[in-house]
């Protein structure tokens, strides 16, 4: 199984109704592509991950690279796992506040702007990583 991770900026900070739409759409197309994952949104900027079969996953980031509603696409993380995080979902959300991700990430220090793509979280992987693992331990699903 392959998982990515990678992290983005928004072009415009999208609404409550167009984060829906983009959930929704999501997690139809993880669905029928048998993939799993979590996005993330904070103050304009995105962190994902995405896991399933190598080829489905390197389609849907294509896909997602080409998506006109972000830019500074980076990717974090590009792996081979024996478990996914997020089994059970096709797409976990989470909107975060700041304070949330400082509360949540012992050290890390939130960006007033595109908080996700922090050089915190983009020059390490695994930071990026722990902070989806929390999600995926807590899940209610």
């Amino acid at each position: 199984m392959r998982r990515i991770i990678y992290c983005s900026q928004a072009t415009t900070d999208l609404s409550p109704d167009e984060l829906v739409a983009l959930l929704e759409t999501s997690r139809r197309n993880n669905e029928r592509d048998g993939l799993s994952g979590m996005l993330l949104y904070s103050s304009q900027s995105f962190l994902q991950t995405l896991e399933g079969a190598s080829a489905t996953v390197e389609r849907t980031y294509d896909r997602i690279r080409a998506d006109t509603r972000h830019d500074n696409l980076r990717l974090l993380l590009d792996d081979e796992s024996a478990e996914p995080l997020f089994a059970e979902w096709t797409m976990g959300f989470e909107h975060v506040d700041d304070d949330a991700l400082g509360d949540e990430l012992t050290g890390f220090t939130p960006a007033t702007v595109y908080p996700l793509v922090n050089p915190d979280l983009i020059t390490n992987a695994g930071v990026a990583l722990t902070l989806l693992g929390l999600y995926a331990k807590n899940a209610t699903a």
